[in-house]
């Protein structure tokens, strides 16, 4: 009898999945995030360089920090400078200055790490940026901002308030980022500012009364009032008691401006118009520095300048008097 062939059997072999394949580390940006952690820099001040490097990263398309040369930064150069602004036309000096300053910074840290042979940033120059002179306000002018606030409603004890500490020479967002605990009934205390710019800021006695006031205005419409609350909070019903934004700051300064007539007003010059007080009212232009928190010799020169061009102009008048008004 013939015997039957027996039906195959295939037996089925479990196979290893296949696994995802990793992304290629990129070596190149890995040295841009250890030099950001290396480095003590404010948020903002980390997330521009971040930015700078990331634009020039892109724009080298991905070449190795050491290949690069002391001719691709100045290429480099060129291609920022042919860049647009927003407002139109070509981007400023300063812009282009600050974008160069971070690449010098950061080539400068990887030749110290031994990360490249060379430093090829060595040889490239700034470009040469106008003075841009302070815009300090008369004191008339601060005086009308000040009764301005008198019509500003719900608001006014608040946005009092805000105007006095912008008055003593602070950013608008180091405002915003005010806390409680940061005023101690003396002074302001500015952390995590522009250019590791921080530091206590002593207040006037009105200015004073005026947040004093305004604490007790915060505790009598129920705002909370612990050590990490928002110093200044939005009074809007969408975000009401939550921290007051930039853009309150400075839409408050400039509806105030515009209820005094005053044109091209933003909150930055009531810093200018603080430092130039400050020198003109005889403070040591050192302490005067410090008051302002301003760390370049060479950025205060411009209101120590201005300052001194105010008294100049002053003894003049002393001296021959007043020129009669057109």
């Amino acid at each position: 009898m013939a015997r039957e062939v027996p039906t195959p059997r295939f037996i089925d072999v479990a196979r290893p999945r296949p696994q995802p394949v990793a992304a290629p580390v990129d070596l190149a940006w890995q040295r841009v995030e250890e030099f950001l952690r290396s480095r003590e820099l404010s948020d903002n001040t980390c997330k521009a360089y971040e930015r700078q490097l990331q634009q020039f990263y892109a724009w080298t398309q991905r070449k190795p920090w050491r290949e690069l040369t002391h001719r691709d930064i100045d290429r480099y150069k060129q291609h920022l400078k042919q860049l647009p602004s927003r407002r139109g036309g070509q981007i400023s000096p300063a812009t282009v200055n600050q974008a160069l300053a971070t690449l010098k910074s950061f080539f400068k840290w990887l030749t110290v790490k031994d990360y490249i042979p060379r430093n090829p940033t060595l040889t490239v120059e700034l470009l040469k940026e106008p003075a841009p002179l302070p815009r300090d306000l008369a004191e008339d002018q601060v005086n009308q901002l000040f009764d301005a606030v008198a019509f500003r409603g719900a608001s006014e004890v608040r946005d009092r308030a805000i105007l006095h500490v912008l008055s003593h020479g602070l950013r608008a967002h180091e405002v915003c980022s005010l806390n409680i605990s940061d005023y101690d009934g003396r002074r302001l205390t500015v952390r995590e500012a522009k250019w590791g710019s921080d530091g206590p800021v002593p207040l006037k006695p009105e200015s004073i009364a005026v947040l004093d006031s305004y604490l007790g205005w915060l505790i009598s419409n129920g705002f909370a009032t612990v050590a990490d609350a928002p110093l200044f909070v939005s009074l809007s019903n969408n975000s009401r008691g939550q921290r007051l934004g930039y853009s309150g700051v400075y839409e408050l300064v400039k509806d105030l401006a515009a209820a005094s007539g005053l044109e091209d007003m933003h909150p930055h010059r009531m810093r200018h118009t603080f430092a130039t007080a400050l020198v003109a009212a005889g403070m040591n232009p050192l302490l005067a520095k410090r008051a302002v928190r301003i760390r370049s010799d060479k950025v205060f020169a411009r209101y120590s300048d201005r300052a001194l061009d105010l008294k100049m102009e002053e003894a003049f008048e002393d001296l021959y008097g007043a020129p009669e008004a057109p």
